[in-house]
């Protein structure tokens, strides 16, 4: 299979003989209708030569119109000149009034309130002038057309109106439009032949580019052990490609004649082109995000950091900004060997952004996980960058804090920790051996659920175990005495086996498996919440709310009850405390038994040791975690709470919030609020749906810096499993770059989706072109 696909000893066929100082090279013939690319970087040659080495200034007033100069012209897009200074052209008509040329000259302005840009007018900066292009090249006789152009800026707009409903313009554009389409050329008939060359290759270019987009953006290998068309083992590019020739006579034709020619012929199906159209790829989906975060400028900084399979640690990086209305946050690369330092960190963060142009200056948050290199106050990554911005706040991952809750929870008393580590253990005594795992399902009925692990750190992991536990309690029972009784079993077993059925058949590990799924069940479903990019700080504050109500809910005597009752309905309320006998403390001389305190029995024992103290210990995590955020959601609350605040507090929130950002919100913030009172705004999609931010600009600055604050890093955790299936075992030698193309192709499939063909493809040949334009 070649490796290198330029085009290289492809002839046209059928050429005339004339065209032997055109090279015969496809990729050459693509930029033969586009050489401004290469044309605008030449050096402009002294004096005011039209032509030299086929450059033609972009000054109208310096062209010397003949045959070359009309086609130098017309094979490149209109220079209009419209970044030069049109404060030079100012003419003073009397004292202290002027008139000058300005932008909105180039745009006409139809009645119907429509705009369109006057494509044809070209600024002269050597004359401070207008010229009109059809009419200069092809013989006008309006002003525009002369060799000093029009200057009379008084009268310009009246001036433009009359020149391009005249006749003698119409028909100067005809003969333009004409000599562009090649109708006037001697060479028609080459340049039909060399676009019907470039047609095809442009074909199957757009089929590869189907086949890199579908598989890049669903993380899928590409290569396989050898490169041939034909072979079982080319990998999933070439089978597609395959796939697609069985449907497509063309590529199959292309396929057949091209396919495996060997080295130095073409093709364009080799793997060098299909990763040059992977980096291109790439490059426009992250050119297409930078530009969206400058233009709504305001976003926040989320990293995370997790080893790959060769061992090399990758650092995340996310930002989160605000789109129409709706918060988005984007996956931009993997950095690799960062280091876990926080001031290493801190180094790879600005260069990166600086390298992407995008200002630190506005940034409105951080989110991280609780790590001190990453959190630490004083010298965590987030207060170097506060450094840097003092208005870039810190918010801890949400659905992190969350988990670090239930950690703390399940370690509180030794009940708690030694019923989880119970469901792993018997989740690993039946994994272990396909024997026991078939016992055990072969026993399960219909909707019941198979045992699940609870050594993960996230609550949906503690969840599923004890759901599929509570669902399926008899029957592991059954099944581990089977496993006891089956005299084929190993002694060990049957050991493991009657010690596990000792573990888990009793009140009291029952009641901890009911309780735990109701309380986990809540914790789950807001944790899931949590996890959405769409959520915000005052979401976040209300749900953690939320589950400090229900946990305050469940602690009462009531509620112990409840879950007492449902325990009882599947085992016996017997207390393994009470199956004791109570130990006598020997009397000393003098004492007696009168005042002496009774020993708890086990219902008392479970509620004051067990019960009370995971909640008390659930509620106290939750209220401390939910400062964090308060303290930076109070800032903007009542902007959506408006209604609920009296009009002092209102102006003194107001207040507070415009000086600490001053170079954001203006003085008119204060009159705006107030005005905005009114309005019966409950979230942010209505203010973007009746379209208020011209009316309430400053309202919508805030809001938007509000939502652009990220409350999790869920999302760069989420880019951990794109890494997991591009980087596998069987490419742990991936290049970096190509990593970080696939990763960005795969994690932003939706912006990949809708790239253009064409536009690649005209990217693709730029990148390409290697002949000099003589």
């Amino acid at each position: 299979m070649n490796t290198r696909d330029d085009f290289v000893n492809s002839p046209t066929p059928n050429l005339p003989t004339s065209t032997t100082n055109i090279e015969s090279n496809p990729s050459d013939l693509i930029i033969q209708h586009e050489p401004i690319a290469e044309a605008s970087k030449l050096p402009e040659p002294e004096g005011k030569s039209a032509t030299h080495s086929g450059f033609v200034s972009s000054d109208p007033a310096e062209w010397i119109i003949k045959d070359t100069t009309i086609e130098i012209l017309l094979a490149r897009d209109i220079n209009q000149n419209l970044d030069c200074d049109f404060t030079k052209t100012r003419i003073f008509y009397e004292p202290g009034k002027f008139r000058s040329l300005n932008k909105n000259n180039f745009k006409r302005k139809l009645k119907n309130g429509e705009e369109y840009d006057r494509k044809y007018l070209i600024y002269s900066p050597s004359k401070k002038s207008l010229f009109c292009m059809p009419c200069r090249l092809f013989g006008g006789k309006s002003s525009l057309a002369k060799e000093d152009g029009c200057n009379d800026w008084k009268n310009i707009n009246q001036i433009l109106s009359s020149h391009e409903n005249s006749k003698d313009h119409h028909i100067c554009q005809k003969a333009m439009l004409d000599r562009s389409r090649g109708n006037a050329r001697v060479d028609n008939t080459l340049c039909s032949q060399i676009d019907t060359e470039i047609q095809y290759w442009k074909n199957v270019l757009k089929r590869v580019l189907a086949v890199i987009k579908k598989l890049s953006s669903r993380g899928l290998a590409f290569r396989g052990h050898d490169e041939r068309f034909g072979s079982s083992h080319n990998g999933n590019y070439m089978m597609c490609l395959e796939l697609l020739a069985d449907f497509d006579p063309f590529l199959a034709n292309h396929i057949t004649t091209r396919g495996n020619p060997g080295k130095g012929n073409t093709s364009y199906l080799s793997s060098t082109i299909c990763d040059e159209f992977i980096n291109l790829m790439a490059k426009h989906v992250t050119n297409k995000i930078v530009n969206e975060i400058k233009q709504c400028k305001y976003f926040s900084i989320v990293v995370h950091s997790t080893p790959d399979i060769s061992h090399i640690d990758q650092l995340s990086f996310v930002l989160r900004y605000v789109k129409d209305g709706t918060p988005v946050e984007r996956f931009l690369r993997f950095l690799p060997k960062v280091g876990h330092k926080s001031e290493n960190m801190e180094d790879t963060v600005l260069s990166f952004l600086e390298n992407l142009g995008i200002d630190i200056n506005n940034c409105r948050g951080q989110s991280y996980d609780n790590a001190s290199n990453m959190s630490g106050a004083y010298t965590g990554l987030q207060a170097r960058i506060v450094k840097h911005n003092s208005l870039a706040m810190y918010v801890p991952c949400s659905a992190h804090s969350l988990n670090l809750v239930g950690s703390c929870a399940a370690e509180c008393v030794p009940e708690a920790s030694e019923f989880f580590n119970t469901i792993q253990t018997i989740f690993t005594f039946f994994a272990a051996s396909t024997n026991r795992w078939n016992i055990f399902t072969s026993s399960l009925k219909n909707g019941q659920t198979v045992l699940k692990r609870a050594n993960g750190t996230r609550w949906s992991s503690k969840h599923d175990a004890c759901k599929s536990l509570a669902t399926c309690w008899t029957e592991v029972i059954q099944s581990l005495s089977k496993i006891r009784d089956d005299m084929m079993e190993k002694p060990a077993t049957w050991s493991e086996s009657k010690g596990y059925i000792d573990q888990i058949n009793n009140f009291e590990f029952v009641f901890m498996t009911i309780f735990w799924n109701t309380l986990l069940e809540r914790f789950n479903a807001t944790s899931k919440s949590l996890q959405s990019i769409k959520i915000h700080l005052e979401t976040v504050v209300h749900l953690y709310r939320s589950l400090t109500d229900f946990v305050i809910q469940l602690r009462n005597e009531v509620m112990f009850e409840e879950f007492i009752n449902k325990a009882r309905q599947s085992i016996s309320e017997e207390y393994k405390i009470d199956m004791k006998r109570a130990k006598t403390r020997s009397l000393l001389p003098g004492e007696t038994r009168k005042n002496e305190t009774k020993p708890q029995n086990g219902k008392d024992n479970l509620r004051i040791n067990v019960y009370y103290p995971i909640l008390d210990c659930i509620q106290i995590e939750l209220k401390k975690r939910q400062l964090a955020y308060t303290e930076v959601a109070e800032r903007f609350d009542f902007l959506q709470h408006l209604n609920n605040f009296e009009a002092d507090i209102i102006l003194k929130k107001a207040e507070h919030l415009q000086m600490l950002y001053k170079d954001d919100l203006d003085d008119n913030f204060l009159t705006e609020v107030l005005h905005f009172k009114e309005y019966e705004i409950s979230n942010f999609e209505q203010f973007i749906e009746q379209k208020l931010e011209q009316t309430f600009p400053n309202i919508f600055i805030a809001l938007r810096m509000f939502l652009s604050m990220a409350v999790s890093n869920c999302t760069a955790e989420r880019s951990f499993s794109a890494l997991k299936r591009i980087k596998m075992y069987l490419r742990a030698n991936l290049l970096e770059e190509k990593l970080n193309a696939l990763s960005i192709l795969c994690i932003e499939n939706r912006i990949t989706n809708e790239l253009d063909f064409d536009h690649l493809i005209n990217d693709f040949s730029q990148l390409k072109a290697r002949k000099e334009l003589h």
